[in-house]
């Protein structure tokens, strides 16, 4: 059994999944899919139990954080070689975060425990950088939230960074943030029908997205699907009817070519 993981496409669009909890022990190991079957594929050079990634172009999978027993500030990267340790360290420890991918160049890590403290701080790396560089703070400090991004409203096509749910010190919430492209506050946004947290966000093919599974106050497993359009004020949350066929928290989820899933 393996969970609290980080999870994408690795070369060759091939589904990964690697670290977290395994046996009842911190994990290294890669796991990918192939011909229908999960095979040890590489490993990473530090065991980590709730870390955070970010998915890049041509398979690469931007890796950080999370516990080793000690927690980590280490990031490292999935390409053709296999995981390696080529991208600068945070400024912080961090585990419980959530991570964006902005653009080609630059992706954005999210709250989390940072320095043992449930914080709402957020680095940018950017490709080619030498450092991680501090972000607009949350307005509400969040661990165990999810994050995308999204369409800004229902007429524009420019993306904004959303962050839904989580916990601020143990307490569930229900709140949504958003960032604009180009703005240095977050703003409020429509918040979730429940307070949700260890979800997990995917990009829908319109700008939108769903909100998959996470635990609520009554149930830890959930199996439910909300979908929101745009990050817009006039956009709601709709359940969808669709349901996961398992309840599920603190797993992962990422979008697949059509050739290895098909929902038809």
């Amino acid at each position: 059994m393996k969970f609290v993981a980080v999870g994408g496409l690795g070369p060759q669009e091939t589904p990964i999944i690697c670290g977290g909890v395994q046996n009842k022990d911190y994990s290294n190991m890669c796991y990918s899919l192939e011909n229908s079957e999960w095979v040890s594929s590489c490993s990473m050079n530090s065991s980590r139990q709730y870390p955070a990634a970010a998915q890049l172009q041509g398979g690469q999978l931007l890796v950080t954080g999370g516990y080793s027993g000690p927690s980590l500030n280490t990031a490292e990267m999935l390409g053709e070689e296999g995981l390696e340790r080529k991208v600068p360290s945070l400024p912080v420890t961090i585990a419980y975060h959530c991570m964006v991918t902005l653009n080609l160049t630059t992706v954005m890590a999210i709250g989390g425990f940072q320095d043992k403290l449930v914080s709402g701080k957020t680095f940018y790396f950017t490709f080619g950088a030498e450092s991680w560089i501090e972000g607009p703070e949350l307005k509400i400090k969040r661990r165990c939230h999810s994050c995308g991004r999204i369409r800004r409203d229902k007429e524009s096509q420019e993306m904004s960074i959303i962050v839904a749910g989580g916990h601020d010190s143990g307490l569930p919430l229900e709140s949504v943030e958003i960032l604009d492209a180009g703005s240095n506050e977050w703003q409020t946004g429509v918040e979730l029908p429940l307070a949700l947290w260890w979800s997990q966000i995917v990009e829908d093919s319109n700008g939108g997205f769903v909100l998959i599974g996470g635990s609520s106050a009554s149930i830890d497993n959930l199996n439910t699907l909300y979908h929101l359009p745009h990050g817009g004020q006039d956009a709601e949350w709709t359940e969808m009817e669709q349901k996961l066929k398992i309840g599920r928290s603190r797993h992962r989820a990422f979008l697949v070519p059509d050739h290895i899933a098909d929902c038809s």
